[in-house]
């Protein structure tokens, strides 16, 4: 089934591609068609998902068996969130796109491609494969915000291409070692060496340059301050529904790679590394949420913001590792809604933010900008618009009974109680988030009426659909985050008995 899910996408862009109508006019069908039909296969899935069961759905073949490389994909517990997240999120950014004429049949399978890459590195076991879907995830992002992004497009692809690979470089040095120290890339065998205590040892002295070399592949990915600064470029300048694919799924690949290598893996290196880990994810949450207070461009501050979300996650990954006076089962006490809510919160976090940056799309589509300056009242013009936009907005300030409220409330739960003196810092982020958001609010959609947007259209039909599961899958997890919880709450006590 998980094959299934990954390599729909690619049949619908050999379809789209292929297809020889006129301009291929078919090619949205081709890609609403396999996105639809992966998302199909997920919900399948997910009936069948046991939450107290460990992996599921495994495929296992032998692929260089010399190397001990093999095509070993699963979901467990770390990951079914995030496969979910991708399948709504394809049909939202197709959707986004329907009324992209230029080049279809490039930008589509394009996008398709994406998809596909993102499929494969979140459900990958093998680091050899794993790295091969990461690595192909980054060429059709950077083909996509090179030849349909703004003005500035090519600055923005060449740093967003060049930071990315220098992570990747680092990677794939880091497991290298790791292999001709260990003998396998598989995930699993290498997290139960771990789990023993052993792996320092049997790494000898390479063991901290191998950690730190992960962490930065991950560092740039996530992305964290300071290798953080193709993010602004690139968000911006290109097209909608390519931010939301950044800032919806692919930075959720960097904090995937902390769950899935750097806390099963290197346990004992992240219990060193605390301080630093803490310090990285601290100043990202603080310069973004400062960063984005000073935009007047919506979409930098949007893109800012989401920096600054992203590294909450961090920050429930991070504090973990923690020294604690507590006792143990206190100590876990903590740990785990420190983890879970990092789990929940890319789930939480990718969907507010595609809403977001969807309808700041449908926004600069009416008006033709995105500044604040240019906007007012214009509740009294487009009210569905404005009601749903700010549903988004106050999720992502984390008002309660909303997605970002469940997800934060966890993380700062545990990182109080952990790291107290981290976890006060960070509430001055969310107080600025809070600020920026609001202002954001009055200044587009309060106060008087700019003449020139009398008459613009509230949501069309297409608009609604949407948007509408979004804000559903909102609420949902807002109300009811137990249900969602109960997916990673057996990993993330198997990851937590190494802390």
């Amino acid at each position: 089934m998980i094959s299934l899910i990954t390599f729909l996408p690619l049949l619908a862009a050999l379809g789209a591609f292929l297809y020889p109508g006129k301009e291929a006019r078919l090619a949205r069908i081709w890609a609403l068609g396999g996105v639809l039909a992966s998302l199909a296969v997920i919900l399948k899935l997910a009936t069948r998902y046991s939450t107290t069961t460990g992996l599921q759905f495994v495929e296992r073949h032998h692929w260089i068996p010399s190397l001990n490389i093999e095509y070993f994909v699963g979901i467990d517990g770390l990951n079914f969130l995030l496969v979910l997240l991708v399948g709504i999120l394809s049909v939202v950014v197709v959707l986004a796109s329907w009324e992209i004429t230029e080049r279809p049949r490039t930008y589509f399978p394009l996008l398709l491609l994406e998809l596909t890459g993102l499929y494969g590195a979140f459900t990958a076991l093998n680091f050899y494969h794993w790295f091969l879907f990461f690595e192909f995830s980054l060429v059709p992002a950077f083909f996509l915000i090179k030849l349909f992004g703004g003005e500035r497009r090519d600055e923005a692809a060449i740093k967003f291409f060049l930071f990315t690979v220098l992570g990747s470089v680092a990677l794939l040095l880091g497991f290298q070692l790791l292999y001709f120290k260990l003998g396998t890339f598989d995930f699993y065998k290498l997290a139960e060496i771990a789990a023993t205590g052993t792996l320092p040892e049997q790494v000898g002295p390479l063991y901290p340059y191998i950690f730190l070399a992960v962490l930065l592949g991950l560092w740039v990915k996530t992305p964290l301050v300071p290798l953080h600064i193709w993010q602004p470029e690139a968000y911006s300048q290109a097209p909608v529904p390519v931010t939301i694919l950044l800032s919806g799924l692919l930075s959720k690949l960097g904090v995937y790679g902390f769950l899935r290598l750097i806390l099963p893996i290197f346990p004992a290196a992240v219990k060193e590394h605390t301080c630093l880990l803490l310090t990285i994810t601290l100043a990202t949450i603080l310069l973004g949420a400062y960063a984005a207070l000073r935009q007047n461009d919506i979409k930098k501050m949007l893109t800012y913001s989401s920096l600054n979300h992203v590294a909450y996650c961090i920050l429930g990954i991070s504090v973990i590792a923690v020294a604690s006076e507590h006792a143990a089962d206190v100590k876990l006490h903590f740990q785990s809604p420190a983890l879970q809510g990092a789990i929940l919160q890319m789930f939480s976090h990718g969907l507010t933010v595609a809403g977001l940056f969807y309808m700041l799309g449908r926004l600069e589509k009416r008006t033709g900008s995105r500044y604040l300056n240019d906007f007012g009242g214009l509740r009294t013009v487009i009210p569905n618009f404005t009601t749903l936009f700010s549903v988004l907005t106050f999720s992502s300030i984390g008002l309660p009974f909303l997605a970002g409220f469940a997800s934060e409330f966890l993380i700062f739960f545990g990182a109080y109680s952990l790291a107290p003196v981290i976890a006060l810092l960070s509430v001055l982020a969310l107080l600025t988030t809070a600020l920026f958001l609001l202002t954001m609010i009055q200044r587009v959609f309060t106060g008087p009426l700019n003449e020139k947007w009398k008459n613009l259209p509230d949501l069309s039909a297409l608009e609604w659909i949407t948007v509408t599961p979004l804000i559903a899958l909102i609420v949902w997890v807002g109300v009811n985050p137990g249900f969602w919880l109960k997916y990673s709450e057996l990993l993330s006590l198997y990851v937590l008995s190494q802390y």
